[in-house]
């Protein structure tokens, strides 16, 4: 899969472009955030997602709300084999 660039808050100021590690929907307690890696820093950096600036947001979302239901799909079938499979 090719990484997704985005524009985000640079931590020292003004908008830089990243590329999205991850999608973390923060239920229980927070709000939506994505995990951005820029370049020129060591560590990747957590975004609320309304502050992600992206051409189709919502496709964003759908895309590793995607990919994160089919992992747990997966491992859902690894812990927990049905009986047919055994």
């Amino acid at each position: 899969m090719k990484p997704l660039k985005v524009r985000v808050p640079h931590p020292k100021g003004g908008m830089a472009i990243g590329k999205v590690i991850r999608y973390d929907d923060g239920k229980p307690h927070y709000s939506p955030f994505y995990i951005v890696e820029l370049e020129g820093m060591q560590a990747s950096i957590k975004v609320p997602a309304h502050k992600v600036e992206a051409e189709n947001h919502d496709e964003l979302t759908t895309q590793f709300q995607g990919i994160f239901a089919e992992v747990q799909q997966r491992l859902q079938e690894r812990c927990f084999p049905t009986k047919e499979d055994v």
